[in-house]
C-alpha cells in the first residue's frame, strides 16, 4: 500500500509474488501434481533432485551460446536468466547450447521462481518431459522472464508480456490472477513494485515511532 496522503492511497501488489502465482497456475495447467514427496509439486522435480549430477553428464551440448550481462543479483536469479537465454538460443538455432549447471535452488513455496528454474532444467535434461514442458518453458523464457527481470516500476509493456503469453496458453486461472492482482494504473510513487518497498516503509515508521516515544519522555 502506497500513497501521498490518506485520500490517495493505492494498492500495489509485489510483481514477483504475482508472477509467482501466475507461474503456479500455468504449471498446474500443464503438469500433474503426482509426486512421491509431499513437499514438492511435480514429478519432474523429483527426477531432477534424484539424478541431477548424472543427468548433467548425459546432456549433449551442440553449440556455444553468447552470454550477455546477467541482471540477476542472487545465484538463483542468475541461473534463471541463463536458462532463459539458453532456451531462447535453442529455439533460434535448433541446437542445444552449452549451459553452466549451477546448484539447484531452494523449493520454498515463497520462491516460485525456483519452479521456473526446475522447468527449464527439466526441458534440457529430461527428454521424456520435453513435450509436456515445451509450452510452459516457452512461456517462462519468452514472456514471463521479461516481467520478472524488469525494473518492477510501472510500465505497460511489463504487464503486456505475461498477458500475451497467458492468452496464448489459454490458462484461465493464470489470466484471472494477472488481471485481479496486477495494478495497471500508474503508481502514485515512482518506486519499484516490490515488497522491499513495504519493508523499508515499515522500518521508517518504526523509527519514527521510536523517536516519538523518546520525544514524549
Amino acid at each position: 500500500m502506497v500513497g501521498k496522503d490518506l485520500e490517495m492511497s493505492q494498492y500495489i501488489g509485489c510483481q514477483h509474488h504475482i508472477l509467482g502465482g501466475i507461474l503456479q497456475h500455468v504449471l498446474d495447467f500443464y503438469v500433474s501434481k503426482t509426486t512421491i514427496k509431499p513437499s514438492l509439486n511435480y514429478k519432474f522435480i523429483d527426477e531432477l533432485l534424484e539424478n541431477y549430477e548424472e543427468l548433467q553428464t548425459e546432456y549433449k551440448a551442440e553449440t556455444e551460446m553468447d552470454v550477455d550481462e546477467n541482471p540477476g543479483w542472487r545465484d538463483d536469479f542468475k541461473f534463471l536468466y541463463e536458462l532463459c537465454k539458453a532456451f531462447q538460443h535453442c529455439k533460434k538455432h535448433t541446437a542445444f547450447p552449452v549451459i553452466k549447471w549451477r546448484k539447484l535452488p531452494s523449493l520454498h513455496r515463497a520462491r516460485w521462481n525456483s519452479r521456473a528454474i526446475f522447468t527449464l532444467i527439466a526441458y534440457f535434461l529430461l527428454p521424456s518431459w520435453r513435450s509436456v514442458l515445451e509450452l510452459p518453458a516457452c512461456f517462462i523464457a519468452e514472456k514471463w522472464e521479461k516481467a520478472w527481470f524488469s525494473a518492477q516500476k510501472f510500465k505497460k509493456t511489463t504487464y503486456d508480456n505475461p498477458l500475451l503469453g497467458i492468452t496464448k496458453l489459454g490458462c484461465a486461472s493464470a489470466l484471472k490472477g494477472l488481471k485481479t492482482h496486477w495494478s495497471r494504473a500508474p503508481s502514485l510513487l515512482d518506486v519499484p513494485r516490490s515488497n522491499m518497498i513495504a519493508e523499508r516503509a515499515l522500518k521508517v515508521m518504526e523509527k519514527l515511532g521510536e523517536k516519538g516515544k523518546m520525544t514524549s519522555i
